[in-house]
This record gives structure tokens, C-alpha cells and sequence, in this order.
């Protein structure tokens, strides 16, 4: 366990990053083993745009300095799930690319909805977190992609888990071994700057093939209208609260 609580505290960045401290410092970590590998996922994403990207790479270079054998996440894959369809992580009865097969039109049916109610946002990542898994950009809630994520829940039936309830996040490295300097890595992490935001235009559904990001197909892009179509924009910020 990383901390006093069955379940990570995703109430707040800083919540978030009080959990994991402890399993960090004792540099209990997860290491990404499966890095560049094979790794079938069908997912919906938000990318990066160029000007966020370009922060949240550039908060990568002292962190990397730090700690040189964490693995980085090349700026051009940095993005935020949105939905896992069919997670990497989790085995069905049958293939994913089967399931996809029988499935997809009908999921990206339901998805192209709720992309037309959904107006185009920005997310402000302004916190990093150091947790046992990954280094992390976390988005100041609430925000669009949160209220997307809540009314994804009441439409969409799929075998995985798409029903994410973490803080949205973009993940900027991972761990191929123990740390050197735990604690300075969270003291840095902390001090840094971070003021990054994705303008958010479209979703993008991929059919993920090397982990994490790293190779994918994009399956689908989902605009979002400059104002909902059904939703006011008064509508739509009550739905994130």
C-alpha cells in the first residue's frame, strides 16, 4: 500500500501528491518494463497542442537532468486519456481487435454525440505529481474534459473500464529503475513552474499498438464545436462541478 488509504486521494494535485510521497521516498516504484513493446489499447485521447507540448517538454529537460534514467515521453505523444475502450491492462473473452470489430461503429457513433454537445475547452496543467508509476501533469479542475468523462458515463457500455474518475493528467516520464534521489526528485517536482494548456478542439479514438503512446492509429477524429449545440455554455460549466 502507498499510503494510509485503500485508494489514491484524487480530490486535488496536491492531495494526490501527499499519497504518494511515502512510496516514492522508499522508491517503491513501478518500472516500465513494457516500454516500447507491444501493447494493444483502443482509446480516446486528447494530444497535445504545439505550444502545450512544447512546456511540458521543456519541464521534462531538469527532471531528466535529475534523475537520468527515467524514460521520457517524446514531446510529439505527449497527450491526456480521455476513455480507455478497451484498456491495455485488461484480457476479455475474445481478442480486442474483435471486439472492436463487432463494437466500433456503435461506440463511434456514441462518441461522435457526445463530441457534438461537447464545446472545445482548454486545460491549465499547473501541478506536477510524483507518483509510484510516472511523473505527471495535472489539469486544474473542473474542466471540459472532466465533464465529458461524467457524461461519457451515462451513454457509453463497453467490456473495459472507460469510466476514469483520476485527476486528468498527462503523464511526461516513467521509471526503467530506482531512483537515485527520491526525495530531491519530489522537492524539484514541487518547485517547478508549470504552466501548460492543451486548447482543446478535438478527440481523438486510436487503437494504440506500442506502450505507452508511443505507436498508434487514429481511428477517428472527433471535432468539438466552437459553442454546443445543445448545451449553453452556462449549462455545460454546471455540468463540471
Amino acid at each position: 500500500m502507498s499510503g494510509p488509504l485503500d485508494q489514491p486521494d484524487h480530490s486535488s494535485a496536491v492531495a494526490l501528491q501527499r499519497w504518494y510521497a511515502p512510496s516514492v521516498q522508499a522508491n517503491r516504484l513501478v518500472l516500465a518494463h513494457r516500454w516500447g513493446q507491444p501493447f494493444l489499447a483502443y482509446d480516446v485521447t486528447v494530444r497535445a497542442d504545439p505550444a502545450g507540448a512544447a512546456v511540458l517538454s521543456a519541464l521534462q529537460d531538469p527532471l531528466s537532468e535529475l534523475e537520468p534514467s527515467l524514460l521520457r515521453l517524446p514531446e510529439e505523444n505527449l497527450h491526456t486519456t480521455a476513455a480507455f475502450l478497451l484498456p491495455g491492462s485488461a484480457e476479455f473473452d475474445r481478442p480486442k481487435d474483435e471486439l472492436w470489430h463487432q463494437n466500433g461503429a456503435r461506440w463511434l457513433a456514441q462518441l461522435e454525440e457526445l463530441a457534438a454537445a461537447t464545446p472545445r475547452f482548454t486545460l491549465a496543467f499547473r501541478r506536477l505529481v510524483v507518483t509510484d508509476v510516472a511523473i505527471i501533469a495535472v489539469a486544474e479542475e473542473p474542466n471540459g474534459l472532466s465533464a465529458f468523462r461524467q457524461r461519457l458515463r451515462t451513454v457509453m457500455d463497453v467490456p473495459g473500464n472507460s469510466h476514469r474518475c483520476d485527476l486528468v493528467h498527462a503523464t511526461l516520464l516513467r521509471y526503467s529503475a530506482p531512483l537515485r534521489d527520491p526525495a530531491a526528485l519530489l522537492e524539484l517536482a514541487a518547485a517547478l513552474s508549470v504552466r501548460a494548456d492543451f486548447d482543446v478542439s478535438e478527440l481523438v479514438v486510436a487503437r494504440e499498438h506500442t506502450f505507452p503512446f508511443l505507436g498508434y492509429d487514429v481511428l477517428r477524429r472527433l471535432k468539438l464545436p466552437a459553442v454546443s449545440s445543445s448545451l449553453s455554455s452556462c449549462q455545460w460549466l454546471d455540468t463540471g462541478t
